[in-house]
């Protein structure tokens, strides 16, 4: 009987699952081999992969993902994020020489695990109000333009995770609505990403694209990611290694949080990254490099980037790179050094930050041959004291709300070198968001912006003959404003 015919005589997502599974273990028990998968829609629960195995889904192949978690076998329970649940659609551990190929689709069935946004349950009439006190939700909630879905208690995140594995091939497959973690590699070594497509709802509860945690000698290319949270994330976290070598390239990206992001979750390092010739359809956040926890990130260089920084929710930053204690008491911070980002070109509102709590500084930062271009400025004063976010330097409050195109906080050996800022009306796309004002991000308007606020930098060499401060009341604002600096030298 053919596999086709096996499936289609277990139609239910445990039987499609053990007939899948049972064709994966002969295959390995063979010596593995590529597992072509029939055409059509198959539900199922996990899958593991074994050393040697390719699944390939051809065009017009669908590996949707059961939407009942109490059918799933029960995988390792992880403390301190809930993003990582014990639930996954295809998983392994501890193999080489796997990999999922072809042009068909996986189905993480993302909104079956979701409960509506306020939004939406506000526009069909629910009391917001009662509704949170009846759930006990936290009070982000009470708010009826709240646009994100809520996750609920149990989901299959990550979608696909693969732990421990050496020589690891994800290519050319689509997935969509994933409904938490899309790709989780961690403490992998040797893997090739290329040509992965993942369409996942902007608004959907931490639906990130890529997560490399611990993993060495990584590449990422050509792929095209819509995520709602980070479409490429490296992290190094408390059961991970550090994370090393990583190359990222021609990708394209949407992300209603960073389109590339580093660290938050830094227990130990990572360094050695390179991110070229990325385009950004749209980002919260175009760079991001954050640290939550006492470890390290350096040697990081970002080029040839280009597109639209642009999100419909708060708290817009073109590059953001922050130091802060997050919720740490024991006053340990991480270590921050060697950053390059240069050749860029981003349609934005928001600023630029380098952050560090006192106590921590961001050693040898360059920024270079950076255009930003503002067809509106998002109000950071009005922005940051609205909102609560654990993105936004909130362990700098000297800083964090401060109006200019880059603020620095805590940075020594700062090099910038022909950074440049269009502003509203000055003839590029002045017009493009003349209604950018929206009842989930009310905060845009003729912002007065300093071109750089600086606090406590030690050594800096600036020159940017091309960039302004914005004045629009035509009051004098000055270019630079320098709080306890040390050898700050701008030249013409």
């Amino acid at each position: 009987m053919s596999l086709q015919q096996t499936l289609a005589n277990n139609p239910h997502p445990t039987g499609v699952a053990n007939a899948l599974q049972s064709a994966i273990d002969r295959l390995a028990e063979s010596g593995g081999g590529t597992l072509i998968l029939p055409v059509g829609t198959w539900t199922t629960t996990t899958l593991r992969l074994h050393s040697g195995i390719t699944l390939h889904l051809p065009f017009g192949c669908t590996l949707r993902a059961h939407d009942r978690t109490e059918d799933y076998p029960r995988g390792k329970d992880f403390v301190g994020n809930k993003d990582r649940q014990p639930f996954h659609l295809i998983t392994a551990h501890d193999c080489e020489n796997i990999g999922i190929t072809g042009d068909g689709t996986i189905d993480g069935q993302g909104p079956a695990f979701w409960n509506p946004p306020m939004r939406e349950l506000a526009a069909a009439g629910v009391d917001i109000e009662a509704y949170c006190d009846e759930h006990g939700l936290h009070p982000v909630y009470r708010n009826p333009t709240h646009p994100w879905f809520r996750e609920k208690k149990t989901r299959v995140s990550p979608l696909l995770d693969f732990v421990a594995c050496r020589r690891v091939t994800l290519r050319d497959f689509t997935i969509k609505d994933s409904p938490g973690w899309t790709v989780h590699l961690h403490d992998c070594d040797d893997v090739r990403i290329q040509s992965l497509t993942i369409r996942n709802n902007l608004f959907g509860p931490n639906t990130d694209g890529l997560d490399i945690n611990g993993c060495r000698d990584v590449r990422i290319s050509d792929c095209d990611l819509t995520c709602g949270d980070d479409a490429i994330i490296l992290k190094s976290m408390t059961d991970a290694r550090t994370c090393e070598r990583i190359a990222v390239s021609n990708c394209i990206l949407s992300s209603n949080c960073a389109a590339i992001g580093l660290g938050a979750e830094t227990s130990h390092g990572i360094r050695d990254v390179t991110v070229t010739g990325c385009v950004i359809r749209r980002a919260l956040r175009a760079v991001q490099i954050e640290m939550w926890d006492p470890g390290i990130i350096e040697n990081v260089v970002v080029s040839g980037l280009t597109g639209t920084s642009v999100s419909d929710v708060p708290l817009q930053r073109a590059i953001y790179v922050d130091i802060q204690h997050h919720r740490r008491t024991d006053g340990a911070l991480g270590v921050c050094r060697n950053l390059i980002f240069s050749n860029i070109a981003l349609t934005t509102r928001g600023r630029n930050l380098l952050t560090a709590a006192d106590g921590a500084t961001i050693e040898d930062v360059t920024l270079r041959d950076v255009s930003l271009v503002y067809p509106t400025i998002e109000d950071p004063q009005k922005a940051v004291a609205f909102q609560s976010s654990s993105q936004m330097s909130n362990d700098s409050p000297h800083t964090r709300d401060k109006p200019a195109v880059l603020v620095c906080d805590n940075v020594d050996r700062l090099t910038v070198d022909n950074l440049r800022a269009i502003w509203p009306g000055e003839g590029r796309r002045h017009d493009l968001d003349t209604n950018a004002n929206t009842a989930v991000n009310p905060f845009h308007g003729p912002v007065p912006m300093h071109g750089l606020w600086l606090r406590r930098v030690r050594g800096a060499h600036i020159h940017a003959p091309f960039l302004r401060a914005h004045d629009p009341g035509k009051s004098g604002l000055p270019l630079m404003v320098q709080e306890d600096c040390k050898d700050v030298r701008m030249r013409a």
